[in-house]
């Protein structure tokens, strides 16, 4: 039976599982103990047993659970909440400005959660509803949101890296750094686009309250010279601290200041640099994520027993998902790998003679289907152990095929037909499904522009690692 032949029973078994309602892993598993059996033969099957213990007892496996508690306990403890309030005071008064601080509280939050829809959960929780309240579109607002939550499978701690890292034997500490510069740079992308709609398309945050009157949002400033904007801004922020302080003595509550945040801004430096220095494994990075995440939740009085049973369910729940998609996926593998398909499939590439931009573009295609089909992490598990041979031996660094994997699919977050941050959001708000998928669809075209960037210039993902000692 040809390679091709093999392959398409495959992804038909898995399909099909999955539309009838079955787990990824689930699927993946039987799809693997199926080729055992068809392929392979029976005595084949110990192997899967082996593989789930060799996996389940490893301690790479430890990463992602000890990044998802910290997730967990910075989102329950609504930190994610304190980092928007803080950004959109400093930066809210702009034009677009409430867009352009929920843009910046999804980076500063991804690089303490590592999840697309968590940080489109936790910042869509409150921005969503501050800038509708502000006249904002909620097209626009909630498209905003579902751009900005991305960020959070590229900016480390992504455990999809992670996984990246953990199935191609790549340095996962170095996947992580080299995630740095292109999160950051899609963050800024997003923001130069929203200042560009805004400045086009006025009606997105309701400037023109009547035909052919122009009205400025509450406390916004409109354009001007730098000193007369910086001379405004001081004044709004003075004003702004006077009520700030006056509402706190009359209901004896503190708003979040930068203070509130900068705990929060600690625990990123400490978890990423020391990585970066040298100075801990992934494994001791995390570890010191989880203790600081519950340090400040203490020293903010928001731990309750209550709060701390749920991150250990939530952290077990998902923990044990991922850790099962990974025991399916290595299974998966060995049997791709027994039968030769991966070698197979790298020598066709290779030998087609095809371009190798070419091959990745087709790539991209594959990835942007399979990511509307299934989050980034399954998408990266099923495709990689076919790919990664060819990739490498194209050319390609492993560090690049590890972020653009990652950032192919994850444009697929936010497209429809099954966009998961778009039902993420959905979930949260009020706004309907046709108005969560126009907002969304502009974003789209700017994170194909980051992803063409990235693949011209590979050396953005490089240049960091390659600095590290």
């Amino acid at each position: 039976m040809s390679d091709g032949l093999i392959l398409v029973i495959f992804f038909g078994i898995m399909l099909a599982l999955a539309f009838a309602g079955s787990t990824l892993f689930t699927s993946l598993g039987f799809t693997a103990i199926a080729g055992m059996m068809l392929w392979l033969g029976i005595r084949h099957l110990q192997q899967f047993g082996v593989i789930a213990y060799t996996q389940g007892t490893s301690f790479n496996q430890i990463i992602a659970p000890l990044f998802i508690m910290m997730s967990e306990f910075l989102s329950q403890g609504k930190i994610a909440e304190d980092i928007y309030a803080v950004l959109s005071r400093a930066v809210g008064k702009f034009k677009g400005g409430l867009a352009i601080a929920t843009t910046l509280a999804c980076t500063v939050f991804a690089a303490l959660c590592g999840s697309s829809p968590a940080t489109a959960a936790s910042i869509g929780r409150i921005s969503i509803s501050e800038m509708t309240k502000r006249g904002y579109a909620p097209s626009f607002a909630v498209g905003t949101v579902a751009a900005g939550g991305t960020l959070g499978i590229l900016i480390p701690p992504s455990i999809t890296l992670c996984f990246f890292g953990i199935l191609t034997e790549t340095s996962i500490v170095k996947l992580l750094i080299a995630g740095i510069l292109p999160g950051i740079m899609l963050s800024v992308l997003l923001i130069v686009s929203i200042v560009i709609r805004v400045r086009i398309n006025p009606k997105l945050i309701n400037w023109t309250q009547q035909p052919g009157v122009e009205t400025k949002s509450p406390g916004e400033i409109d354009g001007g010279t730098a000193r007369e904007i910086i001379g405004e801004a001081k004044k709004l922020a003075c004003e702004e601290s006077f009520e700030a302080e006056t509402a706190a003595a009359g209901n004896g509550k503190k708003e979040a200041g930068f203070s509130t945040i900068l705990p929060s801004i600690v625990l990123i430096f400490v978890v990423l640099g020391s990585m970066y220095a040298g100075w801990a494994t992934p494994i001791e990075a995390a570890g010191y994520g989880v203790l600081g995440s519950l340090v400040i939740c203490l020293l903010q009085k928001r731990l309750t027993g209550k709060m701390f049973f749920g991150v250990l369910q939530n952290t077990a729940r998902t923990g044990t998902m991922l850790i099962f998609l990974i025991m399916c996926g290595f299974a998966m593998s060995y049997v791709i790998s027994f039968l030769g398909i991966a070698q197979n499939i790298a020598s066709a590439i290779i030998g087609s003679g095809l371009n190798r931009y070419v091959v990745i573009l087709i790539l991209y295609v594959l990835w942007f289907i399979l990511g509307m089909l299934m989050d980034p992490a399954s998408v990266v598990i099923l495709t990689i152990p076919f790919l990664f041979r060819a990739l490498v031996e194209l050319g390609f660094d492993p560090l690049w095929i590890g972020v653009i994997s990652v950032m192919a699919s994850q444009l697929a977050m936010i497209t429809p037909p099954v966009g998961l941050n778009l039902f993420v959001l959905k979930a949260n708000c009020d706004v309907p499904m046709s108005q969560i998928i126009v907002g969304s669809l502009p974003y789209v075209v700017v994170l194909l522009i980051g992803l063409a960037i990235i693949t011209v210039f590979p050396q953005i993902t490089t240049v960091l690692p390659n600095l590290m000692m």
